[in-house]
């Protein structure tokens, strides 16, 4: 059972992220904003996913070994992170079979083409906010530290998020995707309630999410060429690497 402390604060997670998804059109809309964003939260993705998350895979290792009792092998060592790269090749793919097919239908009937991709995008970024909601309400997020670095990290990540879902699909996205971004977080927060999944499968999706993350800040996050600023990028990377690590 959880605490009513721990529901609070899982809940206020959860607002929070619907909160970033509702106001992220009007938090970036300058493209100095954005720039500067960029940097910022490739910094805090950068320094979340190095020393935050990767660390924490050898515990969610250990969970697969005495859940599977496995004593030796590839699986032993490595099961965890085989599904980290599962979910970074999953993203990537998704990216790219969505990019390609847009460039094919494009050459027919734009409109269609840009229709098409818009829904395909935000179904994949529907599936990956609703696991998200899951696992916040599921208190996978079992201690207040956590919590917090969990939602700076993925509130920043959503944010930038949002803002490629604009600059693609434009007033799609301002008057349909976000509501169902935030539909999504929603109905993965419900379903956390309704039904209670084994532990050894919720590290497992943190695992897939953990690699969809990697992608994106090596896709997205990290501004190309000229656009970024390394001075605000080390501040991101430097002052989150310290909270990370020493509060």
């Amino acid at each position: 059972m959880f605490t009513s402390s721990e529901v609070i604060i899982n809940l206020l997670v959860i607002t929070g992220f619907i909160l970033i998804h509702l106001s992220s059109i009007f938090l970036l809309n300058k493209k100095g904003d954005v720039q500067a964003f960029h940097s910022f939260a490739a910094g805090v993705g950068v320094s979340y996913a190095i020393i935050h998350l990767l660390p924490h895979l050898a515990y969610f290792q250990s969970v697969l070994i005495d859940e599977f009792g496995w004593a030796s092998g590839i699986l032993y060592t490595h099961g965890v992170y085989v599904l980290v790269l599962l979910g970074l090749v999953l993203s990537y793919i998704a990216y790219k079979i969505d990019e390609r097919s847009f460039s094919v239908l494009a050459k027919k009937d734009l409109a269609s083409a840009e229709k098409a991709y818009f829904w395909s995008d935000i179904s994949f970024h529907m599936l990956y906010n609703a696991m998200i909601g899951y696992l916040v309400i599921a208190n996978i997020l079992d201690e207040p530290f956590y919590v917090l670095t969990y939602f700076v990290a993925f509130g920043l990540h959503f944010l930038m998020n949002d803002w490629h879902l604009f600059h693609h699909h434009g007033i799609r996205f301002t008057q349909i995707g976000r509501f169902l971004l935030v539909c999504s977080i929603v109905a993965g927060a419900i379903f956390s309630m309704l039904l209670v999944l084994p532990y050894f499968v919720m590290v497992s999706i943190e695992a897939i999410i953990t690699g969809a993350l990697l992608m994106n800040i090596i896709k997205f996050e990290l501004p190309d060429g000229g656009e970024g600023s390394i001075k605000i990028f080390l501040i991101g990377t430097l002052c989150s690497g310290f909270l990370f690590v020493f509060v």
